[in-house]
């Protein structure tokens, strides 16, 4: 039975004595931004204000991966605090079921006196028919302002075009003043930058970035994407012929262009959010979390997109930002391995809501209270999902990333091609020791680890 709001205790009885009002939990999530788009953590031509701002009041991961870099397998990690082997998500057209579903960290909260709202991209199952209330559950939310993989951000609104980013933060904002003041909620804010398309951009936004000087990874050379592997230069994180292609550094520099302008849009509508909830004075009770569901590659090594296990596809931005922590807490910056799959369990320990004996993540919140705590060492990635015939293929990719060594391998492969880089020595992931006789019995360890984690992940 869902609790009243008069009734919420966080975590304890209807019976028993009221707590402290729980916090509310703001969740804002990009699509594809890099561990890197934000100017407070080194980038020096993008400008983010009020992404900078929430770090400075919060806690940022410095090393916070995703489990499965592609955004419906993802999306459904954050949801549930499991691993893709273990919900299985791995393509656009399944949706979680409604048993899945009621255990999600949203539902949970509900059901615990939270208000919920969903915003923006959800992307977890095909919206066919048969599956409309579970491919867009917008019943399992008290507001909905959801959609599928494939919306644009031209929305027509009253026979006006208006750009998506825009409405979003007006619904956002609309369900912030419904909120009654004496109740936590619990909003999901999804944008869709920097993914594409790229055919419509918001008319009100000019770009501060169409001439901008943008410096090129250090491996965006001919040379690094030469000596990957055939299969990885065809694959959709190259091109067709596997050949480095005229016009890339023109194009990488153009793309660029196009997301930090994006990105932009995403700092400026989480600044409009932050000033209502101070205005409405619930700023202070509210924790806010910001991340993204992916990388991107975007020229590194040559290559585009997310899916692989480069660093520039899984790592991606996390900051925590919980008002109750002592001043001292505040712009701080741990070091521990973050996953996505930590959000659930996380926000439903901040909230005082038991969390589901399904999730595999780990509650991120002893470490921002700066609490001693012995932490993972080294995680399982995975990434199956193929594309349309029509389209350059996926390669399947698995692996471990640990704190200083990472091994890789494509499954799809005959003979399986394998990586082992030295992340302490080569951070870019330029030198592959995976055949340097001085690493076999590195190389054999890390197999075996590989397949542990594979099973522990089910």
């Amino acid at each position: 039975m869902r609790l009243t709001r008069r009734q919420f205790t966080l975590g304890a009885s209807a019976a028993a004595q009221p707590t402290r009002k729980p916090p509310s939990i703001l969740f804002i999530q990009a699509d594809d931004l890099r561990f890197d788009d934000m100017s407070s953590i080194g980038n020096t031509v993008l400008k983010t204000p009020n992404l900078d701002r929430i770090a400075a009041g919060g806690v940022r991961f410095e090393n916070a991966f995703v489990t499965t870099a592609i955004c419906c397998c993802s999306r459904a990690c954050v949801l549930t605090g499991q691993n893709m082997r273990r919900h299985g998500i791995e393509d656009f057209a399944k949706p979680l079921s409604a048993a899945q579903m009621a255990k999600t960290y949203p539902v949970l909260l509900r059901n615990a006196g939270y208000r919920t709202a969903f915003l923006g991209k959800f992307a977890i199952g095909a919206p066919n028919p048969g599956i409309l209330n579970l491919s867009l559950p917008k019943d399992q939310f008290d507001f909905w302002y959801g959609f599928p993989q494939s919306i644009n951000f031209k929305q027509t609104v009253n026979g006006k075009d208006r750009h998506l980013t825009p409405l979003m933060t007006e619904k956002a904002i609309e369900f912030l003043r419904s909120v009654p003041s004496d109740q936590p909620f619990a909003m999901s804010l999804n944008f869709k930058e920097p993914h594409g398309p790229f055919n419509y951009f918001d008319p009100g936004r000019p770009s501060r970035y169409k001439d901008a000087a943008i410096p090129a990874p250090s491996t965006h050379t001919k040379e690094d994407f030469e000596a990957l592997p055939e299969f990885l230069r065809r694959s959709l994180n190259g091109n067709k012929d596997g050949q480095w292609p005229a016009g890339a550094e023109e194009k990488r520099v153009a793309d660029t262009r196009i997301d930090y302008h994006l990105v932009a849009g995403v700092d400026e509508a989480v600044g409009k959010i932050m000033a209502v909830l101070a205005e409405l004075d619930r700023d202070r009770e509210t924790v806010v979390i910001f991340t993204s569901d992916n990388g991107s590659m975007r020229g590194a090594h040559g290559l585009t997109g997310k899916w692989i296990m480069f660093e520039e596809s899984i790592r991606v931005p996390l900051v925590i930002r919980d008002p109750r922590l002592p001043a001292s807490r505040r712009g701080t910056v741990r070091k521990e391995m973050a996953l996505n799959i930590d959000l659930a369990p996380t926000i439903l320990s901040l909230a005082g809501v038991p969390a589901d004996p399904g999730m595999q993540g780990r509650d991120l919140s002893p470490l921002l209270a700066d609490r001693k705590r012995p932490w993972r060492s080294d995680w399982y990635y995975e990434h199956t999902y193929n594309t349309p015939p029509a389209r350059l293929p996926i390669p399947r990719t698995e692996g471990v990333r640990g704190e200083r060594w990472k091994y890789v391998r494509y499954p799809g492969t005959k003979p399986v091609y394998e990586q082992l880089f030295d992340l302490a020595a080569d951070p870019v992931e330029r030198n592959n020791l995976a055949e340097k006789p001085e690493h076999r019995s590195l190389l054999s360890r890390l197999r075996r680890r590989c397949d542990e984690l594979r099973r522990a992940a089910a």
